[in-house]
């Protein structure tokens, strides 16, 4: 019999969500304790999974935050008593980590994400402190990236297992629809923040149409955030609005039918974990472009699987553009590599039964 599991996560996540319903369609039953209401009612008709607190209690970065939303420990542990979980399994380390290791419960798991492990324990010695503690709790440490297993090594000796963000290969695959039109279409989605270099994309972007101005070149950006309006006045200030489609955020299951739609996604992040967005591309068998940081490497180990710039100069990023752009054999072969490489190494059900088998392992 599967066991009882508690996660402490982000109910809104589409990561979250994704591991919830993966493990209640395989019959586990799923309790998930999260620090904000849920935005969707996603859980309702799955009998498996049961949402354990509805208060709204917004997550942030910040410490003094931290501790004011441990004010849910009580909460927290009068759950525990009711839903008796045989695994408690905490996704994001440094909030929802620190929450399950004070509950002292055993056996606890913690899954690293990314800026939690990247990022947080290096402001300052504090930080680096409950990281510590955090993971001498618990009993199993996941990571998404053998990146993140790297910076995870750096606080604890204990094994760090490598299960990633699996694609789902039954939602993302190849679409033949034949496209209305002959635009070439370059793809972003991801946040619209500055580390992940969205403008500098644009500008090399801006270079192509220049360089080519009879081709129908397009750029279709998915995604929210604080760089929105900027990157509008970007868009405008090179004359692009004709070119650059701006579509805002987009549920994750409709996702495919926008990655279908394109001919490359371009990803270069000043910083990655893993690339999520990425994967999915491969997966459609779209090719991509990414940027010479490690969290990458997991899944394009070198330019056989996809193209990598030198730097994310807008100059070298529009030379990859450029590489794909002229050459449809380039393109063929690169996509086919790397959807084999999804397939054999990536696959959602791989990766869900990687942790299923850890939950059997450790209960």
């Amino acid at each position: 019999m599967a066991p009882r599991i508690l996660i402490l996560a982000d109910i809104n996540s589409t990561h979250t969500q994704k591991w919830v319903l993966g493990l209640a369609n395989d019959n586990f039953t799923i309790g998930i304790f999260s620090f904000n209401s849920s935005d969707s009612d996603w859980f309702a008709n799955n009998k498996n999974i049961t949402c354990l607190n509805k208060r709204q209690t917004k997550a942030s970065s910040t410490l003094l935050n931290k501790l004011a939303y441990l004010l849910l420990w009580p909460k927290l542990l009068y759950q525990i008593y009711k839903f008796k979980p045989q695994v408690i399994h905490s996704h994001y380390a440094s909030s929802y980590g620190l929450l399950g290791a004070l509950t002292f419960f055993k056996p606890f798991i913690v899954s690293a994400w990314g800026s939690d492990v990247m990022d947080f324990p290096k402001k300052n010695f504090l930080n680096k402190l409950i990281i510590k503690f955090i993971l001498f709790r618990a009993n199993k440490i996941c990571v998404t990236s053998t990146v993140l297993k790297k910076e995870v090594s750096q606080y604890t000796k204990k094994q760090v297992h490598v299960i990633p963000f699996g694609v789902n290969l039954n939602l993302f695959y190849a679409n033949d629809t034949v496209s209305l039109n002959d635009d070439f279409v370059f793809g972003i989605v991801k946040n619209l923040e500055p580390l992940y270099n969205i403008d500098k994309t644009i500008i090399a972007f801006y270079s192509l149409v220049k360089r080519y101005p009879d081709l129908p070149l397009k750029l279709k950006i998915i995604g929210d955030g604080s760089q929105k309006e900027n990157l509008n006045e970007l868009i405008t200030y090179y004359g692009l609005q004709n070119n650059v489609e701006m579509i805002g955020f987009v549920a994750h299951h409709q996702i495919p039918s926008y990655l279908n739609t394109m001919d490359v996604l371009v990803n270069v992040s000043e910083i990655e974990s893993f690339g999520v967005s990425v994967a999915e591309a491969m997966a459609c068998q779209i090719p991509v472009i990414v940027s010479n940081v490690d969290g990458f490497k997991d899944l394009i180990p070198d330019e056989s699987i996809g193209l990598i710039t030198h730097s994310t100069s807008p100059f070298d990023i529009g030379i990859a553009m450029e590489k794909y752009l002229m050459n449809y054999e380039l393109r063929s072969i690169l996509a086919n590599n790397a959807f084999k490489r999804i397939t054999e190494k990536f696959s959602w059900n791989k990766n869900l039964n990687e942790m299923e088998q850890l939950y059997f392992d450790i209960a």
